[in-house]
């Protein structure tokens, strides 16, 4: 419907209206403040979620862990001595064994003792808006930031404040987390502490080179004079040194110290510090620098025993990590925090080992180029796992944080780490027994470079030059054949270890139990030197101890008391826990050192390890060098010797106790004696240690079995095992049950042997077995024993064993299969002889036509006199009736006195015969 006007007329159509187009400055500029707006709203969003997540990571992260820092830091009064204790074995009480005096490359200096003019010195050149901020200089921590940003160093911007934590703290890493945890710490700090305190701690935990910590002995150090004697370039020169104590040491760089003093006075009369006049920083400026050390002071002042290093050097490595503090903070702690330091030590135990330990004669052994020979040992109660007494060297002690052979050296061990990375393990897993026999033969072929040539590639390798050699060789030099494990463990066999570790135990395993079960710390999965790659993951290391670097007395005796405890590893430790104690007498555990106990193995692995390193400890084993002679205890261990001679170890235990030993030289060298040192040390510390101790033995489990074995086979022994030609080889064991063996030796059978053929070796000397009864072999001469059927693959054609001479196979390859060499051809039969038939004469060397004596038959003139000449087949010879005797003369007429002489020599002889 049409509209209309005010007058009613039709009103006109309304126009369509026209869209004006947007210019396109002006819709680019809507596009920009969209996307400036969308930005900016995502970078609010995007902020908000991250300073959310900035305050839950200060609140969850930073502030606990400077809160940690802080209240341990508060524990301490720094003028208070530690204390080293133990406990007394009958009362229980705890006994002062030493008090901690540290020694003077530190001595502490209260605020109110130190110069004005070094504080003043300290806050110039170091925090110039000390005494306004709260902790951390915002201005300079801005310029850190925009340094970060722009790619530069994000260090510097520290407060004094800042650097204190740092030095008390393990805060040196450059990393923005640490700069986060440094600010928020300083933050705390000084809403605790005075800036007097600050300062106070500050000056004296400060490193100023030439191995002086803290201002006061830097005075002694440089100027020969007390702290509070020091003038203004002193106190100037002083605390430059500590931007680079290296680069500013006023002994070693004079002019780098005054220019750099200089700079400091300059900042102490810069106006808006105002600490000196300008006259007085050029007075100071023209001052010549003076330096003159302190004489008549020792900075040790007593000499710790070897255990007493440890503790602290435990107590100050676990203040580290445990607590947060840096080394040198820990260290100042220890002599000067006021410390309770509850230890381990057995004074009992250590005098067994000082009494042999410090006496220098008794071992004498220099090497070739002049070194002492050294030793170290640990000594761990098994109930415990408490290191109870160490020594980490021979002879006098000299001074004191020295060089401790029983914990700080690493050293191959040698066949000592078998039982640990070979034989623990595959008994762990069940892969065998003592009583599995394994053949100790070479396990591969290397050249010289020491890599495995395959059997088929060796004719190549000869041809282009190389050299080609059986690996491993064993200590005894030669190769056994069928051995068990048991003998194996008893006489260290190489070959064997190498087998197990190969085809039962592998490298990856074993490195597992060593490191995850034996808590061996020291061993090396891999790195690279000089081009190669060098890992302990391989069979060398780990099958016959020659790691790259090597073990500790420390963590073998560790690792081995694991046995004595029934298959629980325990950690050792030399302290029991540390107490801050302040002025009040107030008691705050800081640490609590508690042994971890961890079951590791079975009780099966345990109780065969137990049997067969007693077994070691043996006439026939390689450690009878370390059997007690006086004192009835169960004991048990193995030896150990390096390639060349150049480590020996011996690492053994009682119920009671477990003692690991190395021998050698500070330099490697080679030991000029073959003897077992390490075994003969450890028996002259552990057998009088357990001198009226009760012999308990070692645990053995109820449900045992126990079988008589082949020593051969590894099965039930028949009773061919028991006539072996080597002698009987059947072995009695006992095993859990379900471990012996169910089934009987298949492997000996019989051979009849000529006892008048022996099989001799390449240099003439019997094998001890003889070869194969022949057909023309004399009845008296054979014999019926037993050898083994067993086919031997070999490597090496030319490499022999022990036991191939009583293989049946082995006496078949023989020349003529192995049968008598002797009787080859069939007996003679004399009744053929024709002294005119040269065909018919007997083979035999001793044979003469021309001498009657040498026929077959031949028969000796009668004595009437001599009984052994006389036909005792004849019955109708007469020794009286000459016309009886064969070929007789017939005219032969004996007188009466002959005849009656003759008969009363027959009656006697055969009265005697009758008689």
């Amino acid at each position: 419907m049409a509209t209309t006007n005010s007058n009613g007329a039709a009103s006109p159509a309304p126009r369509p209206r026209r869209h004006r187009r947007k210019s396109w400055p002006r819709r680019i500029a809507g596009f920009f403040l969209k996307t400036i707006g969308t930005l900016l709203l995502v970078g609010i969003c995007t902020g908000a979620i991250l300073a959310c997540y900035a305050v839950v990571y200060v609140q969850t992260i930073i502030m606990p862990q400077a809160e940690q820092v802080l209240s341990s830091i508060d524990m301490f009064d720094v003028s208070q001595s530690s204390s080293m204790f133990y406990t007394d074995k009958e009362t229980g009480a705890k006994v002062e064994m030493l008090t901690l005096r540290g020694s003077e490359d530190r001595i502490w200096v209260e605020y109110k003792d130190i110069p004005k003019n070094l504080i003043n010195a300290t806050i110039a050149i170091e925090d110039k808006r000390f005494y306004k901020h709260q902790g951390v200089d915002w201005i300079r921590t801005a310029k850190g930031l925009i340094n970060m940003f722009t790619g530069q160093d994000i260090q510097g911007g520290s407060t004094i404040t800042q650097q204190l934590i740092k030095n008390v703290t393990q805060y040196d890493d450059v990393t923005v987390k640490r700069k986060i945890l440094e600010i928020f710490t300083a933050l705390e700090f000084e809403r605790s502490h005075s800036k007097e305190e600050i300062l106070e701690w500050y000056l004296n935990y400060i490193y100023l080179g030439d191995g002086c910590n803290g201002v006061n002995t830097a005075a002694l150090n440089y100027f020969g004079k007390e702290l509070q004697d020091l003038t203004l370039p002193e106190c100037a020169s002083l605390i430059s040194i500590t931007n680079n104590p290296s680069l500013y040491n006023p002994y070693r760089n004079p002019d780098a110290n005054i220019y750099r003093r200089n700079l400091t006075l300059d900042m102490m009369a810069d106006p808006e510090q105002g600490f000196i006049s300008q006259e007085e920083c050029d007075a100071a400026k023209a001052t010549k620098l003076e330096l003159k050390r302190e004489t008549g002071t020792s900075r040790e002042q007593e000499i710790f025993t070897w255990y007493e290093d440890q503790v602290i050097a435990d107590v100050i490595e676990d203040l580290q990590t445990k607590c947060g503090f840096s080394k040198e903070m820990a260290t100042n702690l220890i002599y000067y925090g006021g410390l309770h330091i509850e230890t381990c030590f057995d004074p009992d135990v250590q005098a067994y080992v000082d009494a042999i330990y410090n006496d220098r004669a008794i071992l004498e052994v220099d090497s070739k180029t002049g070194q002492e020979i050294q030793s170290a040992i640990t000594v761990i109660d098994n109930r415990t796992g408490n290191v109870v007494a160490l020594s980490g060297g021979i002879g006098e002690k000299e001074s004191s944080r020295t060089w401790n052979r029983a914990t700080d050296t690493i050293r191959p061990p040698g066949s000592s780490i078998k039982p640990l990375a070979v034989y623990a393990p595959a008994l762990d897993m069940g892969l065998m027994t003592p009583a599995t026999v394994i053949d100790d033969v070479p396990v591969m072929l290397i050249n010289q470079d020491g890599l495995e040539v395959k059997p088929e590639n060796m004719e190549q390798e000869l041809a282009s030059g190389g050299k080609v050699s059986v690996w491993p060789a064993n200590s005894y030099n030669y190769y056994k054949g069928l051995t068990t494990v048991y003998e194996a463990l008893e006489d260290s066999v190489n070959t064997i270890a190498v087998r197990v570790m190969r085809d039962m135990v592998t490298p990856n395993v074993s490195y597992q139990y060593m490191t995850e079960r034996f808590g061996i710390t020291s061993l090396e999965p891999a790195r690279e030197e000089n081009g190669l790659i060098l890992s302990d993951i391989d069979l060398a290391p780990l099958a016959l101890g020659g790691l790259t670097d090597g073990v500790s007395t420390y963590e073998m005796a560790a690792a081995y008391a694991t046995f004595a405890n029934n298959g629980m590893y325990k950690t050792p430790r030399t302290y029991l826990r540390v107490v801050a104690v302040d002025t009040n007498g107030r008691e705050t555990v800081l640490l609590e050192n508690t042994s971890a106990s961890e079951a590791v193995l079975k009780e099966s692995t345990v109780f065969y390890m137990n049997t067969m390193l007693q077994n070691v400890i043996s006439w026939n084993g390689t450690g009878h060098d370390a059997m007690f002679d006086s004192v009835d205890m169960t004991i048990a261990g193995k030896t150990g010797t390096t390639t060349s001679n150049k480590d020996k170890w011996f690492v053994g235990y009682s119920p009671y106790y477990t003692a690991a030993v190395w021998v050698g030289y500070d330099i490697q060298e080679r030991i000029p004696d073959s003897g077992y040192l390490a075994a003969k040390l450890w028996k002259q510390v552990m057998e009088p240690l357990h001198s009226g101790l009760e012999n308990t033995g070692f645990k053995q489990p109820e449900d045992v079995v126990t079988v008589k074995y082949c020593k051969d086979s590894g099965l039930i022994a028949t009773e061919w095992c028991g006539v072996d030609a080597r002698g009987s080889r059947v072995v009695e064991g006992t095993f859990l049950k379900g471990d012996e063996p169910t089934q009987y030796c298949t492997l000996h059978v019989m051979q009849e042997i000529c006892m008048d053929s022996p099989i001799l070796k390449e240099d003439g000397t019997p094998t001890g077995m003889y070869h194969a009864y022949g057909p023309f072999c004399p009845a008296e001469s054979k014999n019926t024993v037993a050898v083994i059927d067993h086919y031997r693959i070999r490597l090496n054609e030319t490499v022999t064993t022990r036991d191939d001479f009583f293989m049946k196979n082995y006496i078949a390859a023989l020349e003529n299969g192995g049968l008598c060499a002797v009787h080859n051809v069939a007996p003679y039969d004399p009744s053929i002889f024709d002294p005119m038939l040269p065909s018919t004469w007997p083979n035999d060397p001793n044979f003469s036509i021309f001498d009657e004596t040498t026929w077959p038959n031949y028969v000796p003139p009668i004595d009437p006199d001599d009984p052994t000449t006389w036909p005792m087949d004849d019955l109708d010879f007469d020794p009286l009736d000459p016309t009886t005797w064969p070929e007789s003369d017939p005219g032969y007429v004996p007188s009466e006195d002959e005849e009656e002489e003759e008969q009363s020599s027959i009656r006697n002889w055969l009265n005697g015969l009758l008689h």
